[in-house]
């Protein structure tokens, strides 16, 4: 009888930890909304976009600050894109990288432009894709359904906010605005 109730024991034990780790497993991805989709898709884009600007900026323009400007949005942009792949890689979602056609075409303009033309139009160009990433942040923030997606936002909100604030300090510096 000892053993009996033992062996119960053991198995309902068992079946709950299975049970449990199999709906955590599969929350995790059922709990992955349109919403986190899209904003996994836009930040995607927006990484992707922002290292191929950077790059060009760090490598055509004249000017010392918008070539470190620019090498920190790879950077930077370069670990938010290896990180949205990893959440990516754990929630099952596609992430790519590529640009839209709206940054493609700003990158083949700015692959035309040189001196001060490039850094303005490099420059205000930072500063409206950073409005609208932020933008896009925030309401993950306030509106998406996986947690970890949630979590990736709030990582990195505050260095979109950052690297607005720098871009809008340059191009007030630079004369810009």
């Amino acid at each position: 009888m000892k053993i009996t109730s033992k062996v119960l024991l053991f198995s309902l034990a068992a079946s709950l930890t299975f049970f449990a780790c199999k709906k955590s497993k599969s929350n995790n991805t059922q709990t992955l909304s349109s919403q986190d989709q899209a904003f996994i898709s836009k930040a995607s884009l927006s990484n992707t976009a922002e290292i191929q600007a950077g790059g060009l900026a760090d490598s055509t323009s004249d000017t010392a600050t918008i070539r470190a400007f620019g090498q920190q949005m790879v950077t930077d942009h370069t670990t938010a894109q290896n990180d949205l792949k990893t959440l990516g890689g754990n929630l099952n979602v596609s992430v790519k990288d590529s640009v839209d056609s709206m940054h493609s075409s700003l990158i083949d303009s700015l692959r035309s432009l040189s001196g001060r033309m490039f850094d303005s139009v490099y420059i205000m160009n930072q500063i409206k894709d950073h409005q609208a990433a932020i933008s896009d942040f925030q309401n993950e923030i306030s509106e998406g359904n996986q947690s970890d997606v949630i979590n990736y936002a709030n990582k990195y909100l505050p260095k979109l906010q950052m690297h607005l604030q720098m871009a809008d300090s340059i191009a007030t510096a630079m004369k810009f605005k």
